[in-house]
C-alpha cells in the first residue's frame, strides 16, 4: 500500500535544531534566570532557623510578620490600629498591614489548611521575599522584550539576576519587608502602562468614539488602560508612598502630550490612556481611604487627588490641543500656555494654601532633590540618607549603568529625528531619570534602579544588534561575533567579576544581629514580667495581642498596662519578641521622648520625661538598653549619635558628648567622651548599672588623661589629632593630683573620657537597699574598631545582649559586676539578663574583656 506525503508546501521540512533554538531560546534562558534568582536568594535559609525559631533580617520584617499574623487571625482584615506600640498612644500601622501582608497571610492559611501555626506563618514570611524577588524577572523580561525583542528581554532579565544592588539585598531570604514588593509592583505597573500606551498608539481612540459609544473601537484601549490603573492601585495598596510613581507618570504625560502636539500629532490618544488609567487609580484608592488628610505615608486623599489631577490634566491638555488646532494658532504656543497655567496654579497655591504648597515642595525635594544636607533627624534613618558614595552604583550595577545611560541618550536622539518615535521608550527614560535622582536623594529608592537600568540596557543592546545586522540566516561575520561578544563582556563581565557580586550578596544573607542578640532578653521579658494589664493588679493580661482596635488618635490604656522605654530602633523587637509595648518604634514615633529620657543628665529630668507622657493608670515600667545605645562609633554599629538629634530639652549635638582624635601618622582615629556622656541616663544604666563611678578606684587604680593637639588637614579642616611628639593620646597617672597637674598645663587635654572612665565622679542613682547575690555573669565577646599604634589606643566594645531595667518594679537579683540593687526615685535597676563584666585596660591600653 502506498502512502502519498503530498506536496512540499503541505509537508514542510522538519524544523532544524538551529531553528528551534532561535524560536525558543528565551524560554530556557528565562527559566535559568528564575532558578538562579531563587537559589541565590534562598541558599542561606537554614541560618535563619535557630532551635526551631524563625528569625528575620533587620527590624521591619518582625512587624510585617506581626501584621501577617493579624491577617491570619482576622482574615481577610488588616490591622486598623495597634496599641502594642508607641506607648501611651498606640498607632495606625500605615505602610504595614497592607496588601503584601494580606497576600502572604492568605498563602499561610492555605498551606496550613485553614489553621496555620505561628511557625508556618513565619516560614511563609521567611521565603516571601525570595519568591517576590525572583518573580520580578518576569515583568522585567517582558519589558525588555517590548523595547528590544526577545534578546532584549533576556538581557534585561539577566541584568536583574546579576545585579548586586538594593533590590537583591531586599529580596534575600528573611528580609520580609515591603521594599521587595515595591520593586515588583512598580516594574509591573510601568509595564502595564507601556502596554496601554502601545494599544492607544495603535487604535488611536478619540473623544467622539465615546460620544458614539463605539465600544468595539474603544475596548482594547480602555481595557488595557484600566488594567494599568489596577496595577498601579495594587502598588499603592501595598505601599502608600508609591505616589512617587504617580508623580513620574504625571511628568511623563505632561512631556509626551506636549511633544506630540508640537511635532504635529494629536496627543488625544495618549491623553485617553492617561485619563482612563489615572481615573481608575483614583476610584480604586477610594476603596482603601483611611483618613481625610494629605499624607504620603497612609491611604489618604493625597493618592486620590493626585491621580484625579493627572487624569483631569490629560483631559484638559487634549482639549487645549483641539482648541489651538481649531483656531489655527501656532502649535508652539501649546507648551507656553501649559507652562503658564502650571506656574499660575503654583503661585496661587503658595499664596492661598502655603502649608499645602510647602508640603508638596518639601516632599519633592526630599525624594528627588539631590539633598546633600538633609534634616538631622532624617539622617538617623539609614535608608533615608543621601547616597554619599556614588561609586556604589557601579558596584551594584557594573557597566550596565553606563550602558543604560547610553540607551537613554539614544532614545532621546531618536525622539528628535523620528516623528513617530515610541512613547514606551520615552516613558522608560523619564522613569530612569526620576529613579536615578531619587536614588541619589535617598538610598532606599535604589531598590527600583535596577529595573530601568535593565530596560535601557536592553535598548542599547538592540541598537548594537541592529547596527551589526546580526542574523544566523545570513551567515555570521567575524566582526559581528566580536561586537556581540564585546557587548556581553561589557554588560555582564563587571556584574560577574567586580565585588560584590550577586552571589557574594547571597552568601552574606544572615539574620539581623539585633533581633538575634535581643532574643534572650525578650524571652525573659515575656516570661518574667507581668502581662500587659496585669502590672500591679494581680489579674491576667487584658490587652489582646491580635485584637481589633478602632482607629483613634490616642489609645486609652487601662490599669496595669505599661510601656518599655528603649531607643526607637528596637520598638518592633519589643512588640513582637517581648510582646510588650515600646514607647518608641522604627516609625520614629516616640523618638523624641526616648532621646529625652536616655540623655537625661539627672533622675529628676528622666522622671519628668516619663511623667509628661505616662497616663494616670498606665506608666512606663521598664527600660531596655544595649551596648549600641552607649557606643559612639556609628560606623561600627553604635547608636549614641542619634538621640542628640531628637533631644529637645536643650540645644545639644553629638559634639557635646564625644569627639574624635585622629592619628597624625595614618587614618586611624578614636573617640573620647565628655562628662555629659558619662552622666547621660543610657550610659549610667548600661555601663554602671545605676551605681556610682569614680575616675579612680581600687579596681581601676590609674587616672586616664586624653591628650590631643589641634591640626589642619590638607583640605583646610581643623581637627583634633594625636600629639605630634609621638606620646600616647591616652596617658595614665597613678594619682588624681598628677593628672590634674598635667591638664592644668595642657589646655588640649582632659581627665577621663576613655572607655568607661569619666573625668569626674558619676553619682549613684539614689542607691538604697543592700547588696544581693549576683546571678551568673557572662563575659561578652569584643570587637576591635581601631587598631593600636604608638599614639592611638585600641578601642573595643562588647557585643553583648541588652539589659532590661524595670521601672518601679519588684526587686530582682542583679547579675552585674556591681552586685547591688539600685533604686531611683522612679527606677529600680536590677539587671535581668547577663551583662558584661567590668573591662580593664592593660599597660598597652588595649581593651580586654
Amino acid at each position: 500500500m502506498s502512502h502519498s506525503r503530498g506536496t512540499s508546501a503541505e509537508n514542510p521540512e522538519p524544523e532544524s535544531t538551529l531553528d528551534r533554538v532561535k524560536t525558543w531560546y528565551h524560554v530556557p534562558a528565562l527559566l535559568l534566570v528564575l532558578g538562579f534568582m531563587l537559589w541565590n536568594r534562598a541558599k542561606n535559609y537554614s541560618s535563619y532557623i535557630v532551635d526551631g525559631e524563625v528569625l528575620f533580617s533587620g527590624t521591619d520584617p518582625w512587624y510585617h510578620y506581626r501584621s501577617t499574623m493579624y491577617v491570619v487571625e482576622n482574615w481577610p482584615a488588616t490591622m486598623p490600629f495597634d496599641p502594642w506600640t508607641y506607648f501611651p498612644y498606640g498607632t495606625r500601622t500605615g505602610q504595614f498591614g497592607t496588601l503584601m501582608d494580606q497576600v502572604f497571610g492568605t498563602i499561610a492559611i492555605i498551606i496550613g489548611l485553614g489553621d496555620p501555626s505561628a511557625h508556618t506563618v513565619a516560614m511563609v514570611a521567611l521565603f516571601a521575599p525570595v519568591v517576590m524577588g525572583a518573580v520580578a524577572a518576569i515583568p522585567t523580561y517582558y519589558m525588555g522584550r517590548r523595547l528590544a525583542g526577545r534578546i532584549g528581554g533576556v538581557t534585561a532579565a539577566v541584568i536583574l539576576a546579576l545585579s548586586a544592588g538594593l533590590f537583591l539585598q531586599r529580596s534575600l531570604v528573611g528580609v520580609y519587608d515591603h521594599q521587595v514588593a515595591e520593586g515588583l509592583l512598580q516594574v509591573t505597573s510601568v509595564l502595564a502602562v507601556m502596554v496601554a500606551l502601545s494599544v492607544g498608539e495603535r487604535d488611536k481612540p478619540v473623544y467622539e468614539q465615546f460620544l458614539d459609544r463605539d465600544v468595539p473601537a474603544l475596548r482594547a484601549t480602555v481595557g488595557y488602560s484600566m488594567l494599568a490603573g489596577v496595577a498601579i492601585s495594587l502598588y499603592l495598596w501595598t505601599w502608600p508612598p508609591a505616589v512617587l510613581l504617580l508623580g513620574i507618570l504625571g511628568a511623563f504625560f505632561l512631556l509626551w502630550l506636549t511633544i506630540e502636539f508640537v511635532r504635529g500629532k494629536s496627543p488625544e490618544h495618549t491623553a485617553i490612556v492617561g485619563a482612563v488609567s489615572m481615573g481608575t487609580v483614583a476610584v480604586l484608592q477610594l476603596a482603601v481611604l483611611q483618613q481625610l488628610t494629605i499624607s504620603a505615608t497612609d491611604h489618604t486623599l493625597l493618592q486620590v487627588l493626585l491621580a484625579a489631577a493627572i487624569a483631569g490634566g490629560c483631559v484638559f491638555m487634549a482639549w487645549l490641543a483641539r482648541f489651538i488646532e481649531a483656531n489655527d494658532y501656532d502649535r508652539n504656543l501649546y507648551p507656553v500656555i501649559v507652562g503658564g497655567i502650571l506656574a499660575t496654579l503654583a503661585i496661587l497655591a503658595a499664596v492661598l494654601t502655603p502649608d499645602l504648597f510647602n508640603y508638596f515642595v518639601n516632599q519633592v525635594l526630599r525624594v528627588i532633590g539631590f539633598t546633600s544636607s538633609p534634616a538631622a533627624k532624617q539622617t538617623s534613618i539609614g535608608e533615608a540618607t543621601p547616597l554619599s558614595e556614588p561609586s556604589r552604583l557601579y558596584q551594584y550595577h557594573g557597566l550596565a549603568l553606563f550602558t543604560a545611560i547610553i540607551g537613554a541618550l539614544l532614545v532621546l536622539f531618536n525622539q528628535i529625528v523620528d516623528r513617530d518615535a515610541s512613547a514606551e521608550r520615552f516613558l522608560i527614560v523619564v522613569w530612569f531619570a526620576f529613579i536615578l535622582a531619587a536614588s541619589f536623594t535617598q538610598v532606599r529608592f535604589g531598590v527600583y534602579l535596577v529595573f530601568p537600568v535593565a530596560a535601557l540596557s536592553a535598548i542599547a543592546v538592540d541598537y548594537v544588534v541592529r547596527w551589526t545586522d546580526f542574523s544566523f540566516d545570513d551567515g555570521v561575520e567575524a566582526y559581528e561575533v566580536i561586537t556581540i561578544a564585546s557587548v556581553v563582556l561589557i554588560l555582564f563581565g563587571t556584574l560577574l567579576l567586580v565585588s560584590p557580586t550577586a552571589m557574594d550578596v547571597g552568601d552574606g544573607a544572615a539574620p539581623g544581629q539585633e533581633p538575634a542578640a535581643w532574643t534572650e532578653s525578650m524571652e525573659w521579658l515575656e516570661e518574667n514580667s507581668p502581662e500587659e494589664g496585669a502590672y500591679g493588679t494581680g489579674d491576667n493580661g487584658t490587652l489582646e495581642y491580635y485584637g481589633t482596635y478602632a482607629d483613634r488618635d490616642d489609645y486609652d490604656y487601662g490599669e496595669g498596662e505599661y510601656g518599655v522605654m528603649s531607643w526607637w530602633d528596637y520598638g518592633h523587637i519589643i512588640t513582637v519578641q517581648g510582646e510588650r509595648i515600646p514607647n518608641a518604634n522604627p516609625f520614629q514615633q516616640g523618638a523624641g521622648t526616648a532621646a529625652n529620657f536616655l540623655l537625661s543628665p539627672t533622675e529628676t529630668q528622666a522622671n519628668s520625661v516619663l511623667n509628661e507622657t505616662d497616663e494616670d493608670d498606665a506608666k512606663t515600667r521598664y527600660v531596655a538598653v544595649d551596648w549600641k545605645m552607649a557606643n559612639t562609633y556609628g560606623a561600627a554599629g553604635g547608636k549614641f549619635f542619634a538621640p542628640p538629634r531628637f533631644y529637645d530639652k536643650s540645644n545639644v549635638s553629638a559634639d557635646d558628648y564625644y569627639g574624635t582624635i585622629r592619628s597624625q601618622q595614618n587614618q586611624q582615629y578614636f573617640n573620647y567622651r565628655t562628662q555629659d556622656y558619662y552622666e547621660s541616663m543610657v550610659v549610667r544604666l548600661y555601663e554602671y548599672h545605676g551605681s556610682a563611678k569614680e575616675p579612680q578606684s581600687a579596681s581601676q587604680p590609674f587616672v586616664y588623661v586624653v591628650d590631643w593637639e589641634t591640626a589642619t588637614t590638607q583640605e583646610g579642616q581643623t581637627v583634633r589629632a594625636t600629639p605630634s611628639d609621638g606620646t600616647p593620646a591616652v596617658k595614665r597617672f597613678r594619682t588624681m593630683e598628677a593628672a590634674r597637674n598635667y591638664t592644668d598645663s595642657d589646655a588640649t587635654s582632659q581627665i577621663g573620657g576613655f572607655g568607661a572612665q569619666p573625668g569626674e565622679r558619676v553619682p549613684a542613682q539614689n542607691t538604697t537597699g543592700t547588696s544581693v547575690p549576683a546571678s551568673e555573669a557572662l563575659t561578652a565577646p569584643t570587637r576591635t574598631i581601631s587598631s593600636s599604634s604608638s599614639s592611638l589606643p585600641s578601642v573595643s566594645y562588647p557585643a553583648s545582649r541588652p539589659g532590661t531595667v524595670p521601672v518601679q518594679g519588684t526587686r530582682r537579683s542583679c547579675p552585674s559586676a556591681t552586685r547591688r540593687t539600685v533604686r531611683l526615685t522612679r527606677l529600680l535597676i536590677p539587671w535581668t539578663t547577663p551583662t558584661p563584666r567590668g573591662r580593664r585596660y592593660s599597660s598597652a591600653l588595649r581593651a580586654e574583656p
